[in-house]
């Protein structure tokens, strides 16, 4: 009946259908790019971003509000080395104040004492200008948790208007092209220097973060989900009015040119280092990026980058890509592929247009669409079909058992070459060491070292009838439950982990003898539904394998396995499985990537030892202590567990949570899972 079916997809009858699932499968992979986030892909959308703003939209005018007080070389000339005297700012400010400056932002810190009366001096003045922003400084951890901050001396900062971050994070390639537009600090929420000039400059008190937006007053500020900005750069360096400021200390300026403007002070000259990479210049003062946010906010000149144009990009790639694929079987490959340039070039037109509208819609992803369906639809022709179950045995003989083989081969429709949803249990294995071991020896001898551990471990995967997928370097992945179903597959899987671990002492004890350091393996196992199915190219490379969240749940646990200092780590739908049949200890709740319910992971303590079962009971005891957030009862109870079993690993780290968790405090609905960082 599969046969059958496959063969009408390809031919005559099912050509149709064939046709749009293939077109659907093109466009859906480049959503899946999409929606990961390729690091690849995502760089040169990036440097569209420049593009748009440099060589096609160019400059556009800035705010007449707005204007820069530089340190620049001729001030440094004139009045001397910097840093200068915080004199020279109360000459500054009063001279600001008597032309009638709206706002003043000082990017510039007074951290240090220099005099009691000149500090007292600035502060003074500070207080007499009555419309002046101070700047802060934070450092951040790699999960952007603030541990530092830099102030301004407090006798001077609390007679400030307002304070707001300089905090400007460039992007991976160095660029900066938005900025976090609030820090929370303690429960309080500290804006942006630029946001904190454009509420000085509307007269607003608070602000409102909301989901993708931050409303000020009645002005709705867009953000994407981690509170950052998009900034509209208006142009490269010095594209704002620049005043020195010696003079405007020296009184050159005339008032009439600085009364009603938001002034940013900060440092422009070359020696200061204070420059930043923007899509218009490499050599943009950060002064000015601080102007340009506030100029946005004022002028609601925004670029817009959030839920909108996230669905609109699907609905583009969705668009073109099937259009494209359209053309491409019905008018043939080489006929298409000057429409599908002409159609690429009218999209990136498109975008750009958007983009002087103020909205950011990705200038890569369709495109990539266009190709790729444009390749797939050209390549529909040349799909055959599988003739015979002759031709299933000549798939599955070279990486399954012939055991199963025999069995697909008395029943075909059993495995539905094309793909099908299955209940598996999957492992993935891993040297220890391995990466060491291979520094140390020629290639020849590792990969004689490698291809005898992996002889000896497929013939044990296959002894438990299970399939062995592929190898990823050193690691394995197998599993049990396809293209057959196997009603103990989990329970297959663990006795296979076991084995495996016996045949490793042998060989082990092996290598010993002959004068070699021996190896060892962890794994991780987990249960649950898969896609199974061919990919790859008929006739050229193609295999059977596996895909979906299962496996990414197993090679998870696998990584993990290290972390926790474990030979085996067991997922919770394979622990049900297998519970009643081996012994486990229960060691975590962890959050997989992408879910919101934690999932519970289990050590297999097999074989059994009193050491091992007195060691999970007085775990588990702790543990349960631990999930109640009594951390000073589970601090003593882990550290009784260390006493006895000093080399456990999971009672260190649990003990180290508690000493962390002693300081910072649990929500109410907290759900038992430690959010660590890295894998």
């Amino acid at each position: 009946m599969v046969l059958t079916f496959l063969k009408n997809a390809f031919s005559g009858k099912g050509t149709g259908f064939a046709s749009i699932l293939l077109a659907f499968v093109s466009t859906f992979i480049v959503i899946a790019l999409y929606f990961n986030q390729n690091q690849f892909l995502e760089a040169f959308e990036a440097k569209t971003y420049d593009l748009r703003f440099k060589s096609l939209r160019g400059v556009m005018p800035p705010s007449p509000e707005i204007g820069i007080v530089a340190i620049d070389n001729k001030s440094i000339n004139e009045l001397g080395r910097f840093p200068w005297s915080r004199g020279q700012y109360v000459r500054l400010l009063d001279r600001l104040s008597a032309a009638g400056a709206k706002v003043v932002l000082f990017d510039v810190f007074f951290s240090e004492p220099e005099s009691s009366a000149i500090d007292k001096s600035l502060a003074a003045a500070v207080k007499r200008a009555g419309n002046v922003g101070l700047a802060v400084a934070y450092d951040f951890d790699e999960n952007f948790n603030v541990v530092g901050s830099t102030h301004t001396l407090a006798n001077i900062e609390k007679n400030a208007a307002g304070f707001g971050h300089i905090n400007l994070t460039p992007e991976d390639d160095g660029v900066v092209r938005r900025n976090k537009m609030y820090v929370e600090v303690a429960g309080k929420k500290m804006p942006s220097l630029g946001l904190k000039g454009a509420m000085m400059a509307l007269g607003e008190e608070e602000f409102a973060a909301g989901s993708y937006a931050i409303n000020l007053g009645k002005r709705r500020i867009p953000v994407d989900a981690s509170g950052f900005m998009w900034i509209n750069f208006t142009g490269p360096s010095s594209h704002y009015p620049v005043y020195s400021f010696a003079d405007i200390v020296q009184g050159r300026i005339k008032p009439g040119e600085l009364k009603g403007k938001i002034l940013f002070v900060g440092a422009t000259a070359l020696g200061i280092y204070d420059l930043r990479v923007t899509p218009f210049d490499r050599n943009t003062p950060g002064v000015e990026v601080h102007a340009a946010i506030t100029d946005n906010i004022l002028t609601g000149n925004f670029i817009r980058r959030t839920g909108f144009e996230g669905w609109l990009d699907i609905a583009l790639i969705l668009a073109l890509g099937l259009f494209t694929f359209y053309l491409t079987k019905r008018l043939g490959f080489y006929t298409a592929f000057p429409v599908a340039i002409l159609l690429s070039a009218a999209y990136v037109w498109l975008s750009y247009l958007l983009f002087k509208q103020g909205h950011w819609v990705s200038m890569i992803y369709p495109p990539l669409a266009v190709i790729l369906s444009l390749l797939m639809g050209g390549s529909f022709r040349y799909l055959v079909l599988e003739r015979s179950a002759r031709e299933l045995r000549s798939i599955f003989s070279s990486y399954h058992s012939d055991k199963l083989v025999s069995r697909l081969e008395e029943d075909p429709e059993a495995a539905k070459i094309g793909g099908d949803s299955k209940d598996v249990t999957i492992i993935f294995t891993d040297i220890k060491g391995f990466t060491a071991f291979s520094e140390k020896h020629t290639p020849q001898e590792v990969v004689a070292r490698l291809n005898e551990y992996l002889g000896e471990m497929v013939q044990v995967i296959e002894e438990h009838d299970g399939y062995v997928d592929k190898f990823i370097g050193d690691g394995i992945m197998a599993y049990w439950g396809a293209p057959l179903a196997q009603a103990d597959h989990a329970r297959l899987a663990i006795a296979c982990v076991l084995a495996m671990n016996q045949v490793m002492l042998k060989l082990c004890d092996k290598w010993q003898t002959e004068g070699v350091e021996p190896f060892a393996i962890r794994a991780g196992i987990q249960s649950g539904e898969v896609v199974a199915g061919n990919v790859g190219l008929r006739g050229k490379k193609m295999e059977y394998t596996v895909i979906g969240d299962t496996v990414n749940q197993a090679a998870r646990l696998e990584s993990s396995a290290k972390y926790y200092g474990v030979d085996a780590l067991v997922g919770e739908n394979t622990y049900r499985r297998t519970s009643d049949i081996y012994r486990y200890r229960e060691l975590d709740k962890i959050r997989m990537v992408g879910k919101q319910v934690p999932v519970t992971v289990y050590e297999l303590i097999e074989p059994q030892t009193p050491e091992k079962n007195r060691l999970s009971e007085l775990f588990a005891a702790v543990l349960f202590v631990y999930r109640a957030c009594h951390w000073e009862e589970a601090a003593k109870g882990f550290a009784s567990i260390l006493a006895e079993f000093p080399d456990d690993r999971p009672s260190q780290m649990y003990l180290e949570r508690c000493q962390y968790f002693k300081g910072t405090p649990v929500s109410e609905n907290w759900d038992g899972v430690f959010n660590r960082r890295g894998k």
